[in-house]
């Protein structure tokens, strides 16, 4: 983000010039986390807010080395392995209230690590090139298409594991679940896996046509696209779906911890529930704690279990073989 951009975002959420401060540094696209910090200013017109945007491996190096300016009072991220690491290396402070406690276990770690959305991963399809009867709803139908159309067939795109967060924890997570991971990633990647860095460009590549189907991506970014008018259709996989929620995590040596408490709880309240609408993790009254969909859900739980996707050897055993197999290599 440029230095344009942070000031532009720092003087949208200003408040008065007695209004405490707070900053909170987060993966998710400005236009998202917009709503969410309009609803907070208009409950709380004595904080005034600072939005610093980054990606996911990005941002999580920028707190551990300590070089993010101004320095952040609360990180979101949906690359949960990477915040429950920050928490698990002494990065964070824990928050009790009445308002988190409210979140189910497998959203909540130790107290320092929340869980806020619940945002389901889809196959995206180019709807022009793709009819209904044609579109895969599940994970073999996605690799017999792909089998299907040869050489110079349909094409998956999906996250570069290497640089994405989110596609290394979602990847990460798949093989951990399915027993056939590995030859399902060698056969959807068998024409020429395209990949990219973030949501944004695996949704282009499908719009633009060079994808026939994106795979593992967020359906919040998803549905804004198509609520845009963009040309792609969402799939929800009848196999199952995976579901991972974006992490609020209190850092220990933020300078506005007040504010920051504050924040937090605004983001597991009715009222930023509300806000987020289909991402919402918290059910309205006689509503199931996890939203119905095609198939069966698996959310992605904060616990201790994601600090091994963190350990250093295992990530690059982990990239390199995914890349080996994308590549067609040995």
């Amino acid at each position: 983000m440029t230095r344009e951009m942070l000031f532009a975002l720092a003087v949208l959420f200003a408040g008065p010039a007695s209004a405490a401060g707070l900053v909170v540094a987060g993966s998710t696209d400005r236009a998202a986390m917009e709503p969410l910090l309009v609803a907070f200013r208009a409950a709380n017109p004595d904080i005034a807010v600072t939005y610093l945007e980054q990606e996911t491996v990005e941002l999580y190096e920028a707190v551990t080395s300590g070089s993010l300016q101004p320095q952040p009072d609360v990180v979101i991220s949906s690359a949960a392995d990477l915040q429950i690491r920050l928490v698990n290396d002494g990065y964070t402070r824990s928050h009790a209230s009445d308002a988190t406690a409210r979140l189910p276990d497998w959203a909540r770690w130790r107290d320092e690590a929340f869980g806020f959305t619940f945002e389901p991963l889809v196959f995206v399809v180019n709807p022009v090139l793709l009819p209904v009867e044609n579109r895969p709803r599940t994970r073999e139908a996605l690799a017999q298409l792909v089998a299907a159309g040869g050489v110079d067939g349909p094409k998956v795109a999906t996250y570069d594991v290497g640089q994405s967060g989110i596609g290394y924890l979602a990847a990460s997570f798949d093989a951990g679940t399915m027993s056939d991971y590995w030859p399902f990633v060698e056969r959807t990647s068998g024409t020429g896996l395209l990949t990219a860095c973030c949501t944004s460009l695996v949704l282009d590549m499908v719009e633009d046509g060079r994808a026939l189907v994106g795979y593992n991506v967020l359906g919040s970014y998803a549905r804004a696209r198509v609520a845009e008018g963009g040309a792609v259709a969402i799939v929800e996989p009848e196999d199952f779906t995976v579901a991972i929620t974006r992490v609020a995590i209190l850092l220990k040596d933020g300078r506005n911890p007040l504010p920051a408490n504050r924040f937090l709880d605004f983001l597991v309240s009715p009222a930023a529930q509300a806000t987020l609408g289909d991402e919402a993790l918290l059910p309205q009254a006689g509503e199931s704690a996890v939203p119905a969909a095609r198939g069966p859900v698996r959310p992605i739980p904060l616990n201790a279990s994601l600090l091994a996707l963190t350990d250093p050897l295992r990530r690059r055993q982990f990239i390199d073989l995914w890349r080996s197999v994308t590549s067609g290599g040995p």
